[in-house]
């Protein structure tokens, strides 16, 4: 394993702690409600910065709040700009823990942007539409 490799692991593995403590210190950097399910953006500082970022995407059951297993997560993200929308290319992986991705991505510039968050499998199909500044 290579020095990027354990550093990226030792963020992953703060991220989630964080993310399932109810005395974490994670901060939510947006959320929206899809049907029976709650989508939310995580992490340390509540706050996405330009250049590279390292996240959470969780998914809970809106009733309950109880992590959900929703199989199946693809996101896009983009900050619409008249004529020329930029995206940002963002990684996803399983974190090993029902409910939760861990996202990484490269945010070129600061300002407002979009995230399409979608998933198929054991909760059903849904999409969520999150947006958050960049700063």
């Amino acid at each position: 394993m290579n020095t990027k490799s354990i550093r990226w692991a030792v963020i992953a593995g703060l991220l989630l702690t964080a993310c399932g403590s109810k005395s974490s210190p994670a901060k939510e950097i947006a959320s929206q409600r899809s049907n029976d399910v709650m989508v939310s953006l995580v992490n340390e500082t509540g706050d996405l910065v330009q250049g590279q970022n390292r996240f959470v995407i969780a998914f809970r059951s809106a009733a309950s709040g109880q992590p959900i297993d929703v199989g199946k997560v693809t996101v896009s993200s983009t900050m619409p700009m008249p004529g020329m929308p930029m995206s940002a290319g963002l990684e996803l992986s399983a974190a090993g823990e029902t409910g939760k991705y861990l996202a990484k991505g490269d945010f070129a510039m600061s300002g407002g942007w979009n995230f399409e968050v979608k998933w198929d499998g054991p909760a059903g199909q849904g999409t969520a539409l999150l947006s958050t500044n960049v700063h």
